[in-house]
């Protein structure tokens, strides 16, 4: 963001401007706007698509929770509400390529009524079909995209190993053609080389998209993608093909995985995703991308529509579980008359999240507008921003999720509540499509290979005393100068330590052992950058909504910025950026900002709720609606 943008933004608003101790309640009614209006400026796209979807999963009775279920059958009831959405005909897979937009809209519904549902339709559509679509050619759409649209061939995503599971590169299973029967035989060598919590595959799976290492003429080629029948039309499992139930997990129980091992299985020449790469009819293999690096880099590119979804699914769990734990707060007394909602720790632990899921959301938002280009020159970009907000997104939802639960006692622990299912079923999303470790490594290694981040240390931001107020510049700064500094500090020791070895191997190595030792700062880099860029998405996004909604996201924004500054005051302090007065002006600064926003029985928080849109019918939480009636409405 420019500065003279930062300028424009900051006379707007400024923490606390004009705001004494006893003045919060006209000031959060003077930060008053129309939630249905919010929901308009949120929603990214396809709104009506969404409502009508929302609608439906509303008002069917097959999408009524049940929490009495046997694992089989919640299987396959999960099974069942798949096929009626199916059958609605919203979307079809084909939309992966031309209207991605619409498919990930789809799709993304799902979750506000039940993740094992959104994880099984996501595995079919997005890891099975979306990569036929991406990978394969007009062979493979013709065959297989029909009848994966009325799931007549429920489908899976063979990658994951037991040995491997960031490391795709070095998975295991072998294919290797065989030229004289213009065959491919797929193998597993051994118990680690099998497929691996294979979501789909324990009990319905019928077609799997299986990566292997592919060996032509003896000649190893890298990983390649390969359609394979694992049970036939009547659910039996196919010849030389081993399948074993995973069983119940600690959530997304919904959910049939399973791991699989192939014995030598004879697969037909055009099963192999041919769009990148194919064999001739001399048996010569031939591909555009000359590197297997390369290649490899391609075979995985499709994993980002899944990492947007998963980090979408992550900021509609924190709206889901944000409106449960705030209504409650906002109508729950404790010792009195008081609400809980107006206890300072209460406030501390639910609407920093409240602020980072509006941040986050319109993030996510940003993400989608890149990816729809479909540019090459972004794809580094798309990278970066789907790894980062993918973990942030993710890592955000555990902590937010665990603090409504708190926030909610021992109700928050009731099923019918929805927050500790949701802690359940989505605990894995910080660990699939993409390790948030793994994924925040990512993010860093792009910032410390920018030459102009690791040149020279940046210099010390100028005015961003907080004691003399707290604006939307400063705090812009501040998060812009730690991402530099942990780019820098990284960046630097690994170029010197490359320039004192030999050669540009030995060198690679060194700076590579000096990105590993410092894996610690690494990960606080990535969220460094996730942080600052969705702080100056926020505040750029905001003067293109309605007049009337303004107020109330500067509010939230400058909330979300002043908390990502003091969560990690152990920077600004040892960088002598920010002393102790600052940081106490800072937190007298986001004491204001909450009691604004729970003002008058917290109506600016409860507002900001009603602004995600969710369907009242969806929100069944019984203590998000009467608390006091929960014994008659279970």
């Amino acid at each position: 963001m420019s500065k003279s943008r930062i300028d424009v933004l900051t006379r707007q608003f400024t923490a606390g401007a004009g705001l004494a101790d006893g003045d919060a309640a006209g000031a959060s009614q003077s930060l008053d706007f129309c939630p249905k209006a919010m929901y308009k400026a949120i929603v990214h796209d396809n709104e009506e698509l969404r409502n009508r979807i929302l609608d439906f999963l509303s008002n069917d009775p097959i999408y009524k929770p049940n929490f009495y279920l046997s694992l089989m059958d919640f299987r396959e009831l999960t099974l069942q509400r798949v096929k009626k959405f199916v059958g609605q005909k919203y979307f079809s897979v084909r939309d992966y390529l031309r209207d991605p937009r619409k498919f990930m809209a789809a799709l993304e519904c799902l979750s506000f009524c039940d993740y094992s549902m959104a994880i099984k339709s996501g595995v079919h559509f997005t890891l099975c079909g979306g990569t036929i679509c991406k990978l394969g050619t007009q062979k493979h759409h013709d065959q297989y995209l029909p009848r994966l649209d009325t799931l007549d061939l429920t489908g899976s995503f063979s990658m994951t190993e037991l040995g491997h599971g960031s490391n795709v590169m070095g998975i295991e299973t072998t294919a290797v053609y065989d030229h004289a029967r213009r065959e491919f035989i797929i193998n597993t060598p051994n118990d680690e080389a099998s497929k691996f919590w294979i979501g789909g595959t324990g009990q319905h799976g019928k077609v799997t998209t299986v990566f292997a290492q592919l060996t032509v003429n003896g000649k190893w080629e890298g990983p390649h993608v390969f359609l394979v029948r694992i049970r036939d039309d009547n659910l039996n499992v196919m010849p030389n093909i081993r399948i074993k139930d995973n069983g119940p997990k600690m959530g997304l129980n919904g959910v049939d995985n399973g791991q699989v091992w192939f014995d030598n299985v004879h697969v037909p020449y055009d099963a192999m995703l041919d769009a990148y790469a194919s064999i001739d009819e001399s048996g010569t293999y031939r591909s555009p991308i000359p590197s297997v690096s390369q290649r490899f880099g391609t075979m995985v590119g499709g994993l980002t529509t899944g990492r947007v979804l998963i980090g979408q699914g992550g900021v509609d769990a924190l709206k889901i579980g944000l409106t449960v734990a705030i209504r409650y707060a906002c109508q729950r007394p404790q010792f009195g008359n008081k609400l809980i909602m107006s206890y300072l720790t209460h406030q501390a632990r639910l609407l920093p999240a409240l602020a980072n899921t509006y941040a986050l959301q319109f993030a996510m938002g940003h993400l989608k507008s890149v990816f729809e280009r479909q540019r090459p020159q972004d794809a580094k970009l798309i990278h970066v921003l789907s790894s980062g907000l993918k973990a942030a997104a993710t890592w955000s939802r555990v902590e937010g999720l665990q603090n409504a639960r708190e926030c909610c006692g021992g109700m928050g622990v009731l099923a019918a509540n929805r927050i500790g299912p949701l802690l359940n079923d989505m605990n894995v999303d910080v660990t699939f499509e993409g390790d948030n470790t793994v994924m925040m490594q990512q993010v860093a290694r792009a910032l410390v290979e920018d030459k102009k981040l690791v040149a020279q240390p940046p210099a010390a931001p100028g005015n961003v005393s907080l004691t003399s107020g707290v604006t939307a510049e400063k705090l812009v700064r501040l998060l812009q100068y730690r991402e530099q500094g942990l780019a820098y500090q990284i960046g630097s020791q690994m170029a010197a330590a490359a320039a004192r070895a030999g050669s540009k191997v030995e060198a690679e190595k060194a700076a590579g052992a000096v990105f590993d030792s410092n894996l610690d700062l690494v990960v606080k880099l990535g969220w460094a950058n996730v942080e600052r860029f969705c702080l100056e998405n926020f505040l750029q996004t905001i003067p293109q909504v309605d007049a009337s909604l303004r107020p109330a996201l500067q509010h939230l924004a400058l909330l979300y910025g002043m908390t990502r500054v003091e969560r990690d005051t152990a920077f600004f302090l040892a960088s002598g950026v920010l002393g102790a007065p600052c940081l106490e002006a800072l937190r007298g600064a986001i004491h204001r900002n909450y009691a604004v926003l729970s003002a008058n029985n917290g109506k600016l928080a409860l507002k900001l709720c009603d602004g995600f849109g969710i369907p009242e019918a969806l929100m069944w939480a019984p203590i998000a609606k009467d608390w006091r009636a929960i014994g008659t409405s279970l």
